[in-house]
C-alpha cells in the first residue's frame, strides 16, 4: 500500500468547498524554504575577507600579459588559490571547441567583457563554444556546499552532450549556487537540459538567472529544451532575461516535457520562480510534446517532494508573459503533472501565477494549461494544482495596477501540429486536480481563446474543484460548452462576468456529479442555455442572467439587460442605469480592476444591497452621459448626424480632448440636428442638464447658436428611444465666438411613479443660424455635456 501523504487532509486550509459527501480542504501555497538563501549567500561571500585573485586567459601569455592560455588551466589555478577568484576570458583567443570542468567549494567568477588581458572592461560578451569537440557540456560545474560560481558576459554555445546526457551548455550539480547574468546560452544540445541542466544534491542548491540572460535556441532530445531545474531552487526574477525558441523533442515518445523549462523533483523538492522577463516575455516561442513553455513534474519518491513553478510580475507595468509556446500533445503554455507509485510515494506538482499573462499558446489539448493529477491506482493519489492570482501574494511581486487586467489568458488556440482546430480545451484538468482562477482585487481576463472548451475538468474519483472569481470571460470561441466539469467537489463562479462568447455547444456551463455555486455574477449569453447538469446540487445568489430557466427559474436569477458601457470595444463595466449596479449584499473586497466593491450610488435602487453584480464595481454615478467631453476623436457613444471632432477647440477635458464642431454654408435651413445620445436613467430624481457651446459669429448678422434638446420617455424600451415622448425641452448652450455655459441647468424631474428600468432621456445637439440673413453659414461647437442627479433626491424615499 502506498505510504504517500494525503495533502488534501493534512495541510492547512486555504479554502473549503462543500461537496455532497464531505468538506474538502485546499492547501495554501507552499513556500519555498530557501527564497532568501541567494541574497544571504551573496552577502556572506561579499563580506569574506580572503583576497581575490584574477587569472586572465588569452594571448600572449607572459609577465604583464595573460596568465593562462586555456580556460581549463586558469580554472585549475583558481581552484588551487584560496578565497574568491576571477577568471577573465578575453577575446584575444577563440574558444572552440571547449569542454571545461569546475569542481569547487569556493567563490569563482568566470567572465568575459575584455578585448585582451590588459584592456579595460568593455562589456562585450566572450563566446565559448563546444562545437566540433567532445560530446560534453561547454561547462561541467560541480558546486559543493558553500560554492558560489558566477558566469558573466559570456555566450555559451555549441555544447553537444550526447545520448540522454545532461546539460548542453552548462551542467551544474551540487549543493552550491550557480549565478548566471549578462550572458547568452544558445544553440546547445543535450539529452536533457539543452541549455542548462541544474541538479541539486542538497537543500542549499540554487540556480540564479540574473539580469540580461537569454536562454535560446537550445534542443533537448528528451526534457527541458532550455533549462531543467532538478531538485533545486531556480530564480529568474530580474528584468530583461528570457527563455525562448528552445525545444524538448521527446524522441521515441520519451519525455518531451518543458520546451523552455522543466521543473523536476525526485528525492528533493524543486522550485522555479520566474519574473517579468524581457519586453517580449519571460518564456516564449518554445516547443515540446508536453508543456511548450514550461512543465512541472518529477519521479515518485518516498520523500513526497514538491515541484513548484511560480510566475509573477517583478517590474511594475510588465506582467510576466508566457506566449507563443507550442505543445504537440498537451499544455501549450504550461503542463503540470503529479505522480504516484505503489512503492515509492509521489510528487506533488503545482503552478502558481500572479500578475501574469498566458497568451498565443497552442496545443491539441490544454492550449494554455494542462493540469493532471496522478492516475496511478493507489490508495491516495497526488493531485495537481494550477492557480492564477489566488493564494498568498509573493512579497517581491509587483501589485496589481488599478484599472488594468492583473491576469490574462488570451488568444490561445487548441489546434494540432498542422494548425487544424481540435476539440481540446484551453485549460484542461484531468484526474485529481485543483483549478482556481482569480481572487478579489486580482481579477483575471479570459478572452479571445479558441477551442473545444474554455475550461474542462474531469475526474473519476471525486476531486476536481474549479473556481472562477473576479473574472471577465468574453470573446472566446468554443465548439462545445464554455466550461465543463465532472466529478466531485464544486464548480464555483463568483463575482464574474461571462458574456459575448461564441458557444456552439448546448449550454454555457455543464456539470456532472458536481455541486454548482453561482454567486454575484453576470451570465449573459442570449440564445444559449446557461447550465446543463446531472447530479450534485445547485445554489445561486445575486445572478443576472440571459436565461434563468436553466438556473431554476425567476427566483434563481434576474434577467435585466446588463447594459455594459461598450462591449464592442471590450469595455464590460456597467452603465449607471444597469440593473446589476447596487444589486447584491455587501461582502467587501475589490473587483477585477482592483477597485473597491460595495460602492453605494445615490438614487440607485438597492434591490439586495450596495454591491454590483459581475466582475466590475461602478465607482460613481457619473458620467451618465458618455463621452460628453468628447475625449475620443470617433465621437463614440453618440449617434453622428453631422459635423466632426475638432482637436483645436476644447472647453473641458484633459489635454488631447476636443469638441464637436458643425459647420455648413449655402443652406436655406436654419436648424440642424448634429447628433444625439440616449441614456437610460439610473433612478427617480431631479436631473440637471448642462453643457458648453459657442457659435460662429458675434454680430446680429452672423451669430449662430449651439443648443441641446432633451426628450424624456417613461418607457423608452431597451432600445432607449422606442417609447413615446412624455416631456421635452431645449436650452441654449452658447453663441458667439467664446465658450459659454448656461447660468442655470435645465431641470428634469422624474418621480418614482414615472421611473422604470427603461426610462430614458434622449439628448440632441442642435446648431442654429441666429443671424438675420438667410442662406448664410452656420457653425457651432459643443463640449462638456453632462446630466447630473441631485444627491438629495426628492422622489427617492423608499427606493434607497
Amino acid at each position: 500500500m502506498s505510504q504517500t501523504r494525503d495533502r488534501r487532509r493534512s495541510s492547512p486550509v486555504l479554502a473549503i468547498y462543500r461537496s455532497s459527501t464531505m468538506l474538502r480542504c485546499i492547501p495554501p501555497a507552499t513556500t519555498a524554504p530557501r527564497l532568501a538563501a541567494s541574497a544571504t549567500l551573496l552577502f556572506l561571500f561579499a563580506t569574506a575577507s580572503a583576497p581575490a585573485a584574477v587569472f586572465t586567459v588569452g594571448t600572449p601569455v607572459g609577465p604583464g600579459q595573460c596568465t593562462h592560455g586555456t580556460i581549463q588551466s586558469a580554472i585549475n589555478a583558481a581552484e588551487s588559490s584560496p578565497g574568491a577568484d576571477t577568471v577573465r576570458l578575453t577575446r584575444s583567443l577563440t574558444y572552440e571547441p571547449e569542454a571545461n570542468s569546475v569542481n569547487t567549494a569556493q567563490e569563482l567568477t568566470i567572465e568575459g567583457g575584455y578585448a585582451n588581458c590588459t584592456a579595460a572592461f568593455d562589456g562585450t560578451y566572450t563566446t565559448v563554444s563546444g562545437a566540433g569537440g567532445a560530446t560534453e557540456p561547454v561547462f561541467r560545474i560541480t558546486g559543493n556546499t558553500g560554492a558560489l560560481i558566477r558566469l558573466r558576459y559570456l555566450t555559451i554555445s555549441g555544447g553537444d552532450e550526447d545520448g540522454a546526457g545532461k546539460g548542453g551548455g552548462i551542467y551544474f550539480r551540487g549543493d552550491g549556487l550557480l549565478d548566471v547574468s549578462n550572458s547568452n546560452i544558445r544553440q546547445n544540445t543535450a539529452g536533457n537540459g539543452g541549455g542548462i541542466y541544474a541538479e541539486g544534491t542538497g537543500t542549499n542548491a540554487e540556480l540564479a538567472i540574473g539580469a540580461n540572460v537569454n536562454v535560446s535556441n537550445n534542443i533537448a532530445r528528451y526534457n527541458g529544451g532550455g533549462i531543467v531545474a532538478d531538485q533545486i531552487e531556480m530564480t529568474m526574477l530580474t528584468s530583461d532575461s528570457a527563455i525562448f525558441f528552445n525545444e524538448a523533442q521527446g524522441l521515441g515518445g520519451t519525455g518531451g516535457r518543458g520546451g523552455g523549462l522543466y521543473v523536476y523533483s525526485a528525492g528533493l523538492s524543486s522550485y522555479a520562480t520566474i519574473g517579468s522577463g524581457s519586453s517580449l516575455g519571460a518564456i516564449f516561442g518554445n516547443r515540446a510534446l508536453y508543456g511548450g513553455g514550461a512543465a512541472v513534474g518529477g519521479s515518485p519518491s518516498g520523500n513526497g517532494p514538491t515541484s513548484l513553478l511560480k510566475v509573477y510580475a517583478t517590474a511594475a507595468g510588465r506582467p510576466a508573459v508566457l506566449s507563443g509556446n507550442i505543445a504537440s500533445v498537451a499544455g501549450g503554455g504550461i503542463y503540470v503533472r503529479s505522480e504516484d507509485s505503489l512503492t515509492s510515494g509521489g510528487v506533488f506538482s503545482r503552478a502558481q501565477l500572479f500578475n501574469a499573462s498566458l497568451q498565443n499558446n497552442s496545443a491539441p489539448q490544454g492550449a494554455a494549461v494542462q493540469v493532471q493529477g496522478s492516475d496511478t491506482a493507489v490508495l491516495v493519489e497526488e493531485y495537481a494544482e494550477f492557480t492564477f492570482n489566488s493564494g498568498s501574494w509573493p512579497g517581491d511581486a509587483a501589485p496589481c495596477a488599478i484599472d488594468v487586467p492583473c491576469g490574462r489568458i488570451v488568444n490561445n488556440t487548441a489546434e494540432d501540429a498542422g494548425g487544424q482546430p481540435t476539440q481540446g480545451a484551453i485549460l484542461n484538468a484531468e484526474h485529481d486536480t485543483f483549478l482556481q482562477l482569480g481572487s478579489p482585487g486580482r481579477g483575471i481576463f479570459l478572452q479571445g481563446n479558441r477551442g473545444g472548451r474554455l475550461i474542462a475538468a474531469s475526474t473519476g474519483d471525486g476531486y476536481s474543484p474549479v473556481a472562477l472569481r473576479a473574472a471577465l470571460v468574453t470573446g472566446n470561441t468554443v465548439s462545445q460548452q464554455l466550461i465543463q466539469a465532472s466529478g466531485g467537489d464544486v464548480l464555483a463562479v463568483t463575482d464574474s462576468t461571462i458574456t459575448g462568447n461564441l458557444v456552439s455547444g448546448s449550454s454555457v456551463l455543464a456539470a456532472t456529479d458536481k455541486d454548482v455555486q453561482l454567486l454575484r455574477s453576470i451570465l449573459w449569453q442570449p440564445g444559449v442555455s446557461l447550465l446543463s447538469r446531472s447530479g450534485g446540487s445547485l445554489s445561486t445568489g445575486s445572478i443576472d442572467a440571459s436565461d434563468n430557466a436553466s438556473l431554476g427559474g425567476p427566483s434563481a436569477a434576474n434577467t435585466y439587460e446588463p447594459r455594459f458601457i461598450d462591449p464592442g470595444r471590450g469595455d464590460y463595466r456597467l452603465k449607471a442605469s444597469s440593473g446589476a449596479v447596487d444589486a447584491a449584499p455587501a461582502v467587501g473586497g475589490s473587483d477585477a480592476y482592483a477597485r473597491p466593491y460595495d460602492v453605494d450610488l445615490p438614487i440607485k435602487v438597492n434591490y439586495q444591497g450596495p454591491r454590483d453584480i459581475g466582475a466590475f464595481e461602478r465607482q460613481s454615478l457619473q458620467p451618465i452621459v458618455l463621452n460628453g467631453d468628447f475625449d475620443f476623436s470617433d465621437l463614440r457613444y453618440w449617434s453622428l448626424t453631422a459635423g466632426a471632432w475638432d482637436a483645436t477647440e476644447n472647453a473641458v477635458g484633459a489635454s488631447g480632448s476636443g469638441s464637436w464642431k458643425f459647420s455648413t454654408s449655402g443652406q436655406t435651413a436654419v436648424r440642424f440636428n448634429v447628433g444625439q445620445q440616449c441614456v437610460h436613467l439610473p433612478g427617480p430624481g431631479r436631473y440637471r442638464l448642462t453643457g458648453r457651446g459657442k457659435g460662429g459669429g458675434n454680430t446680429m448678422i452672423t451669430r449662430d447658436y449651439a443648443l441641446v434638446a432633451w426628450d424624456f420617455r417613461r418607457a423608452g424600451t431597451e432600445a432607449c428611444t422606442g417609447g413615446a415622448v412624455d416631456r421635452s425641452g431645449e436650452m441654449t448652450l452658447g453663441s458667439g465666438s467664446a465658450w459659454v455655459q448656461p447660468a442655470q441647468p435645465a431641470v428634469i424631474d422624474v418621480s418614482a411613479a414615472e421611473w422604470g428600468y427603461t426610462s430614458s432621456i434622449t439628448l440632441r445637439l442642435i446648431a442654429q443660424d441666429g443671424g438675420v440673413s438667410i442662406g448664410g453659414s452656420v457653425t457651432a461647437w459643443f463640449d462638456g455635456i453632462t446630466l447630473e442627479a441631485d444627491d438629495d433626491v426628492i422622489f427617492a424615499n423608499g427606493f434607497q
